[in-house]
């Protein structure tokens, strides 16, 4: 009788705690509840003043989005353009120089000690890693075709004239790897600080001029992408471009190119004078201008 009792009582205490035992095993309506970690919003600092010194002008915010679509706050200086509306769609852009051993004479001076308006070192080329930056903090993916044309010109022992055709070759070749939706050729003018400066609020800016080559099967749609562009920066900063300036005939390229792609745009950025600080301004002002204009569509009027 008691050996019976004893087996009542495990049953009894069994069954009591089988409930309990049954909540504490893993089965999938027992996982406890992890609320969802909040993304910590990233700060990224942009200058107009991207040498040693620091800056002294007023700082505002803006936000742009990143390439991986988190949101992100941007400290730009006052007198850049802040206005910058994020950018939804992915849009890539190449960097080419076909004269990419044009500089600009305070530039050279301060990277090398020699003032020279063509530089193997201190030149556009190494000033792309700078301009991608500002291109991507407005949303931009931007990338360096990272060939010296110039030295490469030399290297097959043709004159700076055949820049063009040693340029080609190298275009194709990035092409058939992949597509952009703009090319960007970018030059630097020969003309003094004067003609190639505009002070917008107390800033100073390098001036655009954009170059197209009327002997190319692209020219109509090459000519209205540049006109486009020309007036979204002349919105952003007035008369910051100085239009576009159509090649042919005889003396000239009249191509440079464009008949490679028809968003191929050859575009001069300041002249011979300009200083760092006034260039990558203008760069910052370019990417927001492609920005507005060809991804946020916003029209020029």
């Amino acid at each position: 009788m008691l050996k019976k009792l004893k087996i009542l009582s495990v049953f009894l205490v069994f069954f009591f705690m089988l409930p309990i035992i049954t909540g504490l095993l893993p089965f999938p309506n027992n996982e406890k509840y992890e609320p969802p970690i909040a993304e910590e919003k990233q700060v990224v600092y942009a200058s107009t003043n991207v040498q040693s010194e620091q800056s002294s002008e007023e700082v505002t915010a803006t936000q742009v989005t990143t390439t991986d679509g988190a949101a992100t706050e941007v400290i730009a200086t006052e007198g850049s353009a802040t206005d910058v509306k994020p950018a939804m769609d992915s849009f890539d852009v190449l960097f080419v120089f076909t004269h990419s051993q044009e500089t600009y004479k305070p530039f050279a001076e301060s990277q090398t000690g020699t003032v020279a308006v063509y530089d193997d070192k201190a030149n556009l080329l190494s000033m792309s890693q700078v301009m991608e930056d500002y291109f991507k903090l407005n949303g931009l993916n931007a990338t360096t075709l990272d060939v010296d044309i110039m030295a490469e010109t030399v290297k097959q022992g043709k004159t700076m004239a055949s820049s063009y055709s040693t340029a080609r070759t190298f275009i194709n070749q990035e092409l058939k790897k992949k597509e952009y939706d703009l090319i960007l050729d970018i030059h630097r003018d020969a003309t003094g600080h004067k003609k190639s400066t505009i002070s917008y609020n107390n800033v100073g800016y390098a001036k655009t001029a954009f170059v197209i080559g009327a002997e190319n099967p692209n020219y109509k749609s090459n000519l209205t992408h540049a006109n486009s562009l020309s007036q979204a920066l002349n919105k952003i900063v007035p008369n910051i471009s100085r239009g576009i300036i159509e090649k042919s005939g005889d003396g000239v390229d009249g191509v440079y190119n464009q008949d490679l792609s028809s968003n191929l745009l050859l575009i001069e950025i300041g002249g011979i004078d300009n200083t760092e600080d006034e260039v990558y301004r203008t760069i910052a002002v370019l990417a927001q201008a492609i920005a507005n204009t060809f991804v946020n569509k916003e029209g020029n009027a």
